[in-house]
């Protein structure tokens, strides 16, 4: 965490003029961290309706820096499984993934090819997977920032917070091993796990109407 003191002359006038900066900054930012719109590229042709069941792969995280102890792709993964489950769609566990990866020497070099997915596919008894990567990660952050007055007493304090998580995601047929949608997003926030969030949602909402619906798909359980 940064300390930043900085010795400035202070007085009512600037009080107000310094407020109204600071509310003018904030909303900007806070509608800056709102980010662009998810680029998506959907097959029009293919039947959503079919997909009742789908597996999570790990989003691949080696371009990527970050923690030892915390895997952006873990993260990503988990959040379509609970957004998924949240929306109606019925979603394997991931540690049985896992297994049946580890069980079956699947994907043993990062890459997975229509015949491994289709293989996945019967073993795993699921109509579709759902895999991607980690395009950018940039972890929440804290920077403090002490303004001195004309006595040397700190007057204000400012903390500066961002987050950036980018996500390029796909769904795979199991059968024909084909791709039937994609969606990438870069989603700026104040946090971390907001960011994920938010990104991850961002994609999967252009699949409303398509493959679930507003009432959480409902009429699948």
């Amino acid at each position: 965490m940064n300390l930043k003191i900085i010795n400035n002359k202070i007085n009512p006038i600037k009080d107000r003029i310094g407020f109204i900066l600071s509310f003018i900054i904030v909303f900007s930012v806070c509608i800056f961290f709102t980010g662009c719109g998810p680029k998506v590229a959907i097959r029009r042709d293919y039947d959503f309706s079919n997909v009742v069941r789908v597996g999570v792969l790990k989003f691949d995280s080696s371009q990527v820096q970050f923690l030892s102890s915390y895997d952006p792709g873990n993260a990503v993964a988990d959040e379509f499984v609970f957004q998924l489950i949240d929306r109606g769609i019925k979603v394997i566990e991931r540690s049985r993934i896992e297994n049946i990866i580890e069980e079956h020497n699947l994907w043993k070099s990062g890459n997975i090819d229509p015949a491994t997915i289709k293989e996945m596919g019967k073993i795993l008894g699921v109509d579709a997977l759902i895999m991607g990567t980690v395009t950018r990660y940039i972890e929440d952050k804290k920077e403090r920032i002490y303004i001195k007055d004309d006595n040397g007493d700190l007057k204000e304090e400012i903390f500066l917070v961002e987050a950036e998580v980018g996500i390029s995601a796909r769904m795979v047929d199991v059968v024909t091993g084909e791709v039937v949608w994609a969606g990438t997003y870069v989603y700026d926030s104040f946090y971390t796990e907001s960011a994920i969030r938010q990104a991850v949602s961002g994609i999967l909402d252009s699949l409303k109407k398509i493959w679930f619906f507003d009432d959480k798909a409902k009429n699948r359980l």
